[in-house]
């Protein structure tokens, strides 16, 4: 695996880009990428969303700190260490022991919450212990998926998550209507399928090289998108929280077909604008996000809280912020060839706090006052600004469109356009420096001159690069560069 401050290898021809919408086929859909996110979520949903394994609520105040905050706490915990240490974590994910340690960690977690759920005199601390590993093998599990989604284009990252996240509902919804015991032996074996995927079909850290550390203004892109990234979630949960208010929906029937109804919707709102485009705008998906979510807490004061509507909006703001959150890191990583540790790390560490802090907060507020009109209306008032705080002065839209590669702020520099294809479609470090000599009008002897290559390899990379970007001669290559904007 190379984790570098620029951008990796060409990746296997299977990886090519393709930013044509009508290319993606079933097969695109249904890979082995999708299958291994979509069990590794269906894990998460099953263990923390339902009373499968064990009774799992995140507007109980008790049991949050006994299961989802000891979790969190796990997660958060990891993925500093590998944010913060990404060269000993790479090094030490590179022994097979260390990286299956993860998903036999979610193994083992599973069945101790599951007895932990039956038992009268097997509980406190096992709930708990129980509970941080399980958070840890999940961080693991993360960054893992990182290292795989940085390495696609910005369709296959769009079609792959969004793929994902419905097939991981769908699995959450079938499996928690089996018997307890089925159902416990096949959350059981999810991480193992997961671990198989990652690290036996995708060979996820099988060789490591040093990580390098990204340029200052990559660094401070980042911390101002996964901080803008853990207030969208601060406001998404602590809203949440009022929402579920009043009934603990997890142990209702119908909780996982709302769930798949709410990934559904989530799906449209974040990867609509993607979907509609010409070429991908991640900073309309961001805008439309945000703006969703705020439209969501208004309705707050209108609904009662427990009720269907009230359920539903909930789940969709939690489902907006973690889809938002895989496609926008995975993008922010590709685009600047970032180290997933770093962003992943960062990114969910960020996001993972934001949620335990609204979530904590949303359930300590409950479990001390009446919920009344005005208190309603002050925490709807607090949650747009917190969450229009974030989108207007913490990351604001054109500082989005400039990392994210939107399209409606003028043209960016001629060399972010012509790295920005080098990102998408895979190209060798070479082939983007020929691509620029070409993009400036360079003749196949000046190439040669300013590279010290003979005409033969020239025209070699001209030929890769003809294939890859899916043009006929340099008139077009030079007008796909003048494009990307």
């Amino acid at each position: 695996m190379t984790q570098s401050g620029g951008a990796g290898p060409a990746l296997p021809s299977d990886a090519n880009a393709r930013l044509s919408w009508g290319s993606v086929t079933l097969g695109d859909v249904l890979d082995r990428r999708v299958w291994g996110l979509a069990l590794m979520l269906a894990w998460q949903f099953i263990t923390f969303f339902s009373p499968a394994i064990h009774y799992s609520t995140r507007n109980d105040v008790s049991h949050f700190n006994s299961v989802v905050g000891y979790s969190s706490l796990g997660l958060v915990a990891v993925l500093l260490v590998a944010a913060g240490q990404a060269g000993v974590f790479s090094r030490a994910m590179g022994r097979p022991v260390l990286r299956w340690a993860a998903p036999v960690a979610l193994v083992l977690s599973t069945i101790v919450l599951a007895i932990v759920d039956v038992s009268e005199v097997f509980r406190q601390p096992w709930c708990s212990i129980a509970a941080a590993i399980s958070g840890v093998g999940l961080g693991v599990l993360y960054l893992a998926w990182g290292d795989v989604l940085r390495r696609l284009n910005i369709v296959e990252v769009t079609v792959k998550t969004a793929s994902a996240f419905l097939l991981a509902a769908v699995l959450f919804a079938l499996t928690v209507m089996l018997p307890k015991l089925a159902a416990v032996v096949i959350t059981s074996a999810l991480p193992i399928g997961v671990g198989a995927i990652l690290f036996q079909g995708l060979g996820v850290w099988r060789t490591t090289e040093e990580v390098g550390k990204p340029a200052l203004h990559q660094g401070a892109f980042s911390v101002r998108a996964v901080f803008s990234l853990g207030v969208l979630s601060l406001a998404g949960s602590f809203a949440r929280s009022f929402f579920l208010a009043g009934t603990p929906i997890v142990s209702d029937g119908s909780y996982p077909w709302l769930f798949l109804m709410a990934t559904i919707g989530a799906i449209v709102i974040v990867c609509g604008p993607l979907l509609s485009a010409t070429s991908p705008d991640f900073a309309a998906a961001y805008k439309t996000s945000v703006f969703a979510l705020g439209f969501v807490m208004l309705l707050l004061p209108l609904l009662e809280p427990g009720s269907f509507a009230a359920d539903a909006a909930g789940v969709v703001t939690y489902c907006v912020v973690m889809l938002l959150m895989w496609v926008v890191l995975a993008r922010l990583t590709g685009l600047y060839g970032l180290s997933p540790l770093f962003a992943f790390g960062i990114g969910w560490a960020s996001c993972t706090a934001g949620l335990l802090a609204g979530t904590f907060g949303g359930a300590l507020v409950l479990s001390t006052v009446a919920v009344t009109p005005r208190l309603l209306s002050l925490v709807t008032l607090l949650c747009v600004c917190l969450l229009f705080f974030a989108y207007l002065f913490l990351f604001t839209e054109s500082t989005m469109a400039r990392l994210l590669g939107g399209g409606r702020f003028g043209r960016r520099p001629f060399r972010e356009r012509c790295h920005q294809l080098r990102v998408d479609f895979n190209l060798t470090e070479r082939e983007e420096e020929v691509l620029v000599l070409v993009a400036k009008g360079r003749s196949t002897p000046r190439i040669r001159e300013e590279l010290g290559l003979t005409a033969g390899t020239v025209n070699a990379h001209l030929s890769h690069l003809y294939r890859k970007l899916d043009v006929h001669d340099r008139q077009e290559l030079i007008d796909l560069v003048e494009s990307e904007r």
